[in-house]
């Protein structure tokens, strides 16, 4: 498992461009590029990423080489979609789901009742997000999550359906059934948060370089308006000499005003992200149709079975968003509320 950002990007773009990426170390990628990608890098099929300048026969990678500013133009595609379908080589059965769903999604103040399942596709939509940070310098990179079109949870997991490639069958490409601008939403709203969480370190550190030189800044002019406070009292000034002193520790005030500004917009990080493309993977899942009641309120929700991960997927809070397999219902129309949504 990578945790260097630099290499992490490079992992992705390398798969999704067909090729292989497999870590070495925390610090050391090993992969083979298709021919296009390789011409494209103008690197050898089979190479060696480092983000450490000691290690022999590898390229060094750092976010002003020449390998990033290359892959950071290959980021610029936008909205390349693809469609491919899974085998699953077992046998889906309708039965044996109550107790598991019973057990599995649980109402807080209402009630659940299981009405039947059946063996159905559900499309998943595996997003790839692209983004560029910018602040003392700038940095690329790549968030990947999959939404589950029929109930819209994300981040979702799916075990190891894409795992075997002999398992990969093409499909034809029909419309999605979500609404654009929910997917759009959803895209959004998920992009953003893993886009935050990839810089969380780099903001840190912009943060902490913030605070010092601030804090350096603050104390060389305080000093400045301390002394000439001092030379006043130790001078007894008065009249305009006092006033001339005054006005001076004013324009230093100033001067410091305007530098923490600059500071400000030094430290300052502007990001935009943008889809770079998408998999819509048609996966054999099971529906399981059940009834959530609170009160008089009555509706009818579709749950899944994974068979590759072989859990039922939770359900989605209507106001937050976030996944949920604990949750309460509200009065008037049974709708799913989180934990978190319904204490605060």
């Amino acid at each position: 498992m990578l945790s260097d950002p630099i290499l992490t990007t490079l992992e992705k773009i390398v798969s999704l461009h067909d090729g292989i990426a497999e870590p070495a170390s925390e610090s050391i990628l090993n992969a083979l590029l298709t021919e296009n990608l390789a011409a494209v890098l103008s690197l050898p099929e089979e190479v060696t990423f480092t983000t450490k300048a000691d290690v022999p026969e590898s390229v060094f990678v750092t976010y002003h080489s020449e390998v990033l500013n290359k892959l950071s133009d290959l980021l610029t595609v936008r909205g390349q979609i693809t469609n491919l379908g899974v085998k699953f080589e077992g046998h889906l059965k309708n039965t044996g789901f109550e107790k598991i769903l019973l057990e599995k999604l649980v109402p807080q103040n209402g009630l659940i009742r299981y009405i039947d399942a059946k063996p159905e596709t559900t499309r998943y939509i595996l997003c790839n997000v692209a983004y560029t940070a910018n602040a003392e310098e700038k940095r690329i990179g790549l968030v990947s999550f999959i939404i589950n079109e029929l109930t819209g949870v994300t981040p979702i997991e799916i075990g190891d359906a894409l795992f075997w490639e002999a398992d990969r069958i093409s499909v034809e490409h029909t419309p999605l059934s979500i609404p654009f601008e929910d997917l759009l939403q959803l895209i959004e709203h998920q992009g953003a948060i893993l886009v935050d969480k990839s810089l969380e370190n780099w903001q840190a550190k912009l943060t902490r370089a913030k605070v010092r030189d601030e804090e350096r800044l603050k104390a060389y002019y305080n000093t400045i308006s301390s002394e000439i406070h001092q030379k006043i009292v130790s001078k007894h000034l008065i009249g305009d000499d006092k006033n001339k002193e005054l006005a001076r520790i004013e324009a230093t005030n100033r001067e410091l005003d305007r530098k923490m500004l600059d500071i400000q917009e030094r430290y300052a990080m502007s990001v935009e992200g943008w889809l770079h493309s998408a998999m819509v993977i048609h996966l054999p899942t099971v529906h399981i149709q059940c009834e959530l009641q609170r009160k008089k309120a009555k509706r009818t929700v579709t749950a899944v079975w994974n068979p590759f991960t072989k859990m039922i997927e939770p359900l989605r809070c209507e106001v937050s968003g976030e996944a949920v397999y604990t949750f309460y219902l509200d009065d008037i129309d049974a709708k799913i509320i989180s934990s978190t949504v319904w204490q605060s």
